[in-house]
């Protein structure tokens, strides 16, 4: 009874530790998306990029290793989409791209406290899912739509980023900025290559 009595109570220590040092945060922000694009034709490589505006939203947990050093998990929802709309001989073209994805950043981060405010850096992965990626090209009153996820389609699902940010602090409010380079090469076409990047900029809350 004693020694399970001396557990309970070391693991009561450790579980006060943890909570005392995890920390919760909600975000939401503008989100940009940009496929980078390189084409190789024989010697010749072509660089092309299309860029979508969008939004995020999540929740990240962080657990302070130090003073003002932590580490940072969470889950994050993007949405981006773009539209494009022009004459033609035929009628009105309209195009319109949207993705969506789920994140997982995994970040260290530093802590400069200043007081009632504070400045903080942070890098890292992040782990992406794509859900979405699909375009609609309309012309009059026809529609037709291309996916590109899937058994066929021409690109991967799963990305590895990296990157980092900087932001500030107030109280219990912070501002932040950051940006990710695409790992990984997402094209299932021969000769051609694409990675994502990605710009974030958001505000949050921390309870």
């Amino acid at each position: 009874m004693k020694k399970i009595l001396i557990s309970l109570v070391a693991l009561s220590l450790v579980t006060f530790s943890v909570n005392a040092q995890l920390k919760f945060s909600a975000s939401v922000g503008y989100a940009d998306k940009t496929a980078i694009s390189k084409i190789e034709s024989g010697n010749t490589v072509t660089t092309e990029s299309s860029d979508m505006g969008g939004f995020y939203l999540g929740g990240i947990a962080s657990y302070e290793l130090m003073p003002n050093v932590a580490i940072n998990g969470g889950l994050q929802f993007t949405l981006n989409t773009e539209s494009d709309s022009e004459d033609s001989f035929l009628g009105e073209i309209t195009t319109k791209n949207t993705a969506m994805s789920l994140e997982i950043p995994v970040r260290a981060s530093y802590l400069l406290d200043l007081g009632v405010v504070g400045l903080f850096a942070y890098a890292g992965p992040v782990f992406e899912l794509g859900l979405v990626n699909k375009s609609s090209f309309t012309i009059g009153d026809n529609t037709t739509t291309s996916n590109y996820y899937g058994e066929d389609a021409s690109l991967n699902r799963f990305d590895i980023l990296f990157g980092g940010g900087l932001g500030l602090t107030y109280g219990q409010l912070y501002l932040k900025c950051g940006y990710d380079y695409g790992l990984l090469n997402l094209s299932k076409v021969d000769g051609l290559k694409v990675h994502n990047a990605g710009l974030k900029a958001g505000l949050g809350v921390t309870f």
